[in-house]
C-alpha cells in the first residue's frame, strides 16, 4: 500500500510530464479526496493510501494532466469567503473580482434603506449572491445571456439558501421599465486577439461566451454604458470589473457619468471602474 508521499512524488511527475496543471493543484486534489487540508499531506507523508482513495485520485489526474482548471474537476471554487459550484458553462471566480465586491460594499454599507442590485453577466452568481450574503435585506437581480450559466448561479442560490430573482437576456434589456441602485457586471473584457492567444488551460475549458468581448474587447461596456441612464437610479452606483490594461480607455467611456474613479486589485493592476449618475 502506497503512502501519501509517494503518491503524491507520482501523481506530480505524471501531470507535469504532459504539461499539465501546476503542482500545487495536484496537490489540493489529493487532499480533496482524502479529506484533508494541502498542508497536511506533508505532515502525514507516511500515512497509508486505501486502495478506493487511490482509485478516486487516479480519476481526477488524466484531466489535470490535459490542463484542466482543477476547480471543473472537483465542481466547486472559493469566493469571498464562500463556495460556489461551477462548470465549464461558467468562468472560475477570481480573487481579483473581490476588488467588485470591496467597491460594492463600501457604497451598499453607506446607504440607510436596502434597495435594488442588478447583477449583470452574472455566471456563476458570485457576485450578486456575496453581496446578498452580506446585504440580505437588499434585492438581488441575476441577468446572463446564458441559460446554462443561470442553471448554475440558481443551484448556487438555493444552495445557500439566498432569495434572488434571477433573469435571461443580454446586459439590461431584461430589466426593462425597471431600475437598481446599484448594478454590478463583470462583462467579457477581452478582445479576440487576446482570447485566442490565451493559455489553452483557459481557452480550452472557460466559456469563450463569458471571455471574448470582441474586437476591441471594450464593446460590452459601450453597449452597458449608453442604457445605464435608463436603469440606474440617481445617486446610485454602477461598478464593473476591467481587464488590468482598460483603465484608462474605460473610464474615457464613462467621462460622461458623475464621480467616475478607478480602482486598482490586490496586484497593483486596473480592476475596477465605478460611477453615478446625477
Amino acid at each position: 500500500m502506497k503512502t501519501i508521499g509517494e503518491i503524491v512524488r507520482l501523481s506530480v511527475d505524471y501531470v507535469q510530464k504532459k504539461e499539465g496543471r501546476p503542482r500545487r493543484e495536484v496537490e489540493e486534489w489529493i487532499a480533496h479526496i482524502l479529506g484533508l487540508q494541502r498542508l497536511d499531506l506533508y505532515l502525514m507523508f507516511d500515512r497509508p493510501v486505501e486502495d478506493g482513495e487511490l482509485a478516486a485520485i487516479r480519476l481526477g489526474l488524466p484531466r489535470l494532466a490535459i490542463g484542466e482548471p482543477l476547480a471543473y474537476i472537483i465542481g466547486s471554487a472559493p469566493f469571498y469567503g464562500l463556495d460556489f459550484e461551477v462548470s465549464p458553462d461558467v468562468l472560475i471566480p477570481r480573487p481579483e473580482t473581490e476588488t467588485l465586491i470591496t467597491v460594492a460594499k463600501g457604497f451598499l454599507a453607506s446607504q440607510k434603506t436596502p434597495g435594488t442590485i442588478f447583477d449583470i453577466c452574472t455566471g456563476s452568481g458570485c457576485i450578486g449572491l456575496t453581496l446578498k450574503t452580506l446585504f440580505p435585506q437588499w434585492h438581488v437581480v441575476l441577468s446572463d445571456i446564458s441559460e446554462q450559466a443561470l442553471a448554475i448561479a440558481r443551484r448556487n442560490a438555493q444552495k445557500m439558501g439566498a432569495d434572488v430573482e434571477i433573469l435571461h437576456g443580454n446586459l439590461l434589456e431584461p430589466f426593462s421599465g425597471r431600475k437598481a441602485h446599484v448594478i454590478v457586471a463583470n462583462p467579457p473584457y477581452l478582445s479576440t486577439a487576446e482570447w485566442l492567444s490565451l493559455d489553452s488551460s483557459v481557452a480550452s475549458f472557460e466559456p469563450r461566451l463569458a471571455l471574448d468581448g470582441g474586437a476591441v474587447g471594450t464593446e460590452m461596456y459601450q453597449n452597458l454604458f449608453a442604457a445605464i441612464p435608463s436603469f440606474l437610479l440617481p445617486k446610485g452606483l454602477c461598478v464593473v470589473e476591467i481587464g488590468a490594461c482598460q483603465g484608462p480607455a474605460i473610464l474615457s467611456l464613462a467621462h460622461s457619468f458623475a464621480s467616475s474613479f478607478l480602482v486598482q486589485d490586490l496586484a497593483g493592476h486596473d480592476r475596477v471602474v465605478a460611477f453615478s449618475v446625477s
